[in-house]
């Protein structure tokens, strides 16, 4: 299936090509218009951009083989991997889009926050029907974005960054609590149900077993690969960062708590040398075991 690129978007919609497109690659792209209704029907086709549409009308949104109508009003999320179209039923077709690429985003959207959006998440409904008062709210929005885009504000577009967020965060709210939960979520909740089960740490005759992020997918039944990629998105950090994460406080709490001494818990959290777990102690807190153990102490 044809995946439709910036440049072609403006192409296709008669509008002058933006300098920037022109001239560049992989350049930062934002722009936002109100909608007026030339084409009937777009294209259904895949795109290397995200677009966000208050629709004011009636219309049909396709995307994926489903169909979901749109009375008065709503906003569409649209997905760059999932195929789209959006076919005008009423005559009277008003609202805003915007379009922007990932350049533009410049990481400023958290990964938990984009695992929860529509717009990133395609296990996600696009389509949010709106009432009055949320179709001004949008509207607002939009409308303040399109100004800015005018102006020559040096600052203007990281203010357009902070209003995409509340039109994303806005979307988050409207949607509501995924009622089905999908196998992401399954994952991630039988992931940290996993490491949940070796801790705390009882006993030196006890240690961790499961040390990296290839033993947690081996009981997972999974790709390693698939589990970090998961994790990533759901919680901005990798299955990796998160088992140390959690041995690291782990060793805080024994180092406070009991009278073992570094060898004992250096055993007790899979670490075959002291010496490897005063390195790796030192890298994750900037200072070794027993001066930890020694300054916390003191101040308790």
């Amino acid at each position: 299936m044809h995946t439709e690129t910036l440049q072609q978007f403006y192409e296709r919609t008669k509008q002058p090509m933006p300098a920037e497109l022109a001239s560049q690659s992989n350049v930062s792209h934002f722009n936002v218009k109100q909608r007026t209704c030339l084409n009937r029907m777009t294209p259904y086709n895949r795109r290397d951009y995200y677009k966000i549409c208050l629709i004011i009308g009636q219309g049909m949104h396709l995307a994926g083989g489903r169909e979901t109508p749109i009375e008065g009003a709503g906003i569409i999320f649209s997905n760059p991997g999932v195929p789209s179209s959006y076919h005008a039923v009423s005559e009277s077709q008003t609202g805003f889009y915007c379009l922007f690429n990932d350049t533009f985003l410049l990481n400023s959207i958290r990964q938990e926050i984009r695992y929860r959006s529509a717009l990133f998440n395609p296990a996600i409904q696009a389509v949010i029907p709106l009432d009055v008062v949320d179709r001004e709210r949008f509207s607002s929005l939009f409308g303040e974005m399109e100004r800015l885009l005018s102006t020559t504000y040096t600052y203007r577009f990281d203010m357009i960054r902070s209003l995409l967020q509340m039109i994303i965060l806005e979307g988050i709210r409207l949607q509501g609590p995924v009622t089905n939960e999908n196998t992401a979520d399954r994952l991630i909740s039988r992931f940290f149900g996993l490491l949940n089960q070796q801790f705390p740490v009882d006993s030196p005759e006890n240690p961790l077993r499961l040390l990296t992020p290839a033993a947690y997918a081996d009981q997972l039944s999974i790709h390693v690969n698939h589990l970090n990629n998961v994790l990533k998105k759901s919680t901005g950090k990798t299955t990796r960062e998160i088992i140390h994460e959690r041995i690291v406080e782990e060793a805080k709490t024994l180092l406070l708590n009991t009278d073992w001494d570094a060898a004992q818990i250096a055993y007790t959290l899979g670490f075959e040398y002291p010496s490897h777990f005063n390195k790796y102690f030192k890298q994750n807190t900037q200072t070794t075991p027993l001066l930890f153990r020694e300054q916390l102490r003191h101040a308790n």
